[in-house]
């Protein structure tokens, strides 16, 4: 028996975007039906997958934090001006 489910316009064309990534990748296209119940399969099998909270990163990020996140800077003992790193990034010359 099936059910109705509403989505809003904004899940809709997501759930398009996933259709297309789908076919592309597999060549097979998909019903919607189709993707929604092996996305249920997965979330009963993991469910994990919908009830962890997504990582959010607080502004201003706390002192610790940066702290932290300066401890993995190691220097490789380059010098690098910023015309190189915007000639590496952007083109224009020799690397």
């Amino acid at each position: 028996m099936a059910t109705t489910v509403k989505i809003t316009e904004e899940t809709n064309r997501k759930l398009d975007r996933l259709q297309a990534r789908v076919l592309l990748r597999t060549g097979k296209k998909l019903s919607k039906q189709e993707i929604l119940e092996q996305l249920v399969r997965a979330g009963l099998t993991n469910e994990t997958l919908l009830v962890r909270r997504p990582s959010q990163i607080r502004y201003p990020i706390p002192d610790k934090v940066w702290k932290r996140i300066l401890g993995k800077v190691t220097d490789l003992g380059i010098v690098t001006s910023e015309e190189d790193i915007d000639r590496l990034l952007y083109g224009g010359g020799e690397a």
